[in-house]
């Protein structure tokens, strides 16, 4: 019987160990690629979670992605966002450096670490980051919107300013601008009137500030003793007389009224809205011939005031001058298409010019314009009496 030699069946399990070793090392290799995410797949199921809210979800896979592709720059900007989703201010801001030592450059990431920064109240940083982001790209709008806010926290009010008239000069249509400059200057203009009245209360300044407010919330009464005060105080205070004239023309007191306006007269001859007041005044008083040269000096003063065309060419209509007040009426409807009294004018003044078709065409604008205000007018009646329901009514 023949004999196997031992070293030639030890070289046989070698061989056998090693070709072993090798396949499973390769089996390893395949099923480690098969099993590993792309990062496409990162990012989609991370997104997946994002959009249910799951960040601590998200923040795993991002963290998981973080391992597979390090130094992956959109992986870390990512990580980050969601850190600062989560309000981890000092996570995040320590992610997003390290993309920028990957990238300095790298879109956006400055001004998400300045959001970062000024969640931490690190207000100096925070504008740094924005400035920085604004050099790479100047016209990146959310950097000018969220540096505003960081100035108005530091009161700059001044370069906070600034951020608004950029944003606004580049889309005067931004209403999320719009809104926080008016919440911005309405902010410091309480501030003013709250520190004059806490140097004076009594000041002709304070009154002059409160009558203003009373007559903006349609309160005339009050408005006219303040100014009243005022006038008691310091006779030669500048536009008193017009604010007392335009406070009694709104309350209908007009024998007040004339008298303060044509007082306003004395010191403005071409003060626009003055002589329009008191030219109207004249007009229900059936004073034509007083009322015309007077809105002829408020015509060319304030020639965007609508109003001043409309009463002109409607006296010129009266008096005959019809072709000089067909080229005022026009204007007016330039100025505020949607008026429905000055397509009543023209269609009146049309068929004066014997020009039936043009009179019809102007009469049915008013007409559709008077059926919408009273739609409007219906549904906000409607809107105010839901308002006031009982809850049982409402059922």
């Amino acid at each position: 019987m023949r004999k196997i030699r031992p070293y030639r069946h030890i070289g046989f399990v070698r061989q056998t160990l090693f070709l072993t070793l090798v396949l499973f090392s390769c089996r390893n290799v395949t099923l480690a690629q098969a099993q590993a995410p792309s990062l496409d797949q990162y990012f989609s199921q991370a997104r997946a979670l994002e959009g249910s809210q799951n960040y601590a979800g998200a923040e795993q896979i991002y963290l998981d992605a973080a391992k597979n592709f390090p130094h992956n720059p959109e992986v870390l900007k990512r990580l980050g966002i969601i850190y600062q989703t989560e309000l981890k201010f000092p996570e995040s801001i320590e992610t997003f450096q390290q993309v920028l030592k990957i990238d300095p450059k790298y879109p956006e990431v400055n001004f998400y670490i300045g959001l970062s920064y000024f969640g931490i109240n690190q207000y100096d940083e925070s504008i740094a980051a924005f400035d920085k982001q604004l050099e790479i790209d100047p016209k990146y709008r959310r950097a000018h919107y969220f540096e505003a806010q960081v100035y108005q926290s530091l009161n700059r009010n001044a370069d906070a300013l600034r951020q608004y008239e950029i944003l606004l000069k580049e889309d005067p249509t931004d209403k999320k601008a719009l809104y926080q400059l008016i919440r911005f200057m309405k902010s410091i203009t309480l501030l003013a009137i709250d520190q004059l009245g806490n140097l004076d209360p009594n000041s002709v300044y304070t009154l002059v500030l409160k009558a203003e407010s009373n007559t903006q919330v349609q309160d005339y009464t009050k408005a006219i003793d303040q100014y009243q005060k005022v006038l008691a105080q310091d006779p030669n205070f500048p536009g008193i007389h017009f604010a007392l004239g335009e406070d009694y023309y709104l309350k209908v007191d007009y024998p007040n009224a004339e008298n303060e306006l044509r007082l306003a007269l004395q010191e403005d001859p071409n003060h626009p809205k003055a002589n329009y007041y008191l030219a109207d005044i004249l007009v229900k008083g059936g004073r034509l011939n007083e009322a015309v040269p007077l809105l002829e000096l408020s015509v060319p003063a304030d020639p965007q005031f609508m109003k001043g065309y409309f009463l002109l060419g409607k006296c010129y209509a009266a008096q005959g001058k019809l072709p000089e007040a067909l080229k005022l009426l026009l204007k007016a409807t330039e100025l505020e298409p949607d008026d429905k009294n000055v397509h009543y004018q023209l269609a009146q003044l049309y068929t004066k010019l014997n020009e039936p078709a043009k009179s019809q065409e102007q009469m049915q604008i008013f007409q559709k314009l008077y059926a919408e205000e009273r739609a409007k007018k219906a549904a906000r009646l409607d809107e105010n009496q839901k308002r006031m329901a009982t809850p049982s009514d409402q059922q």
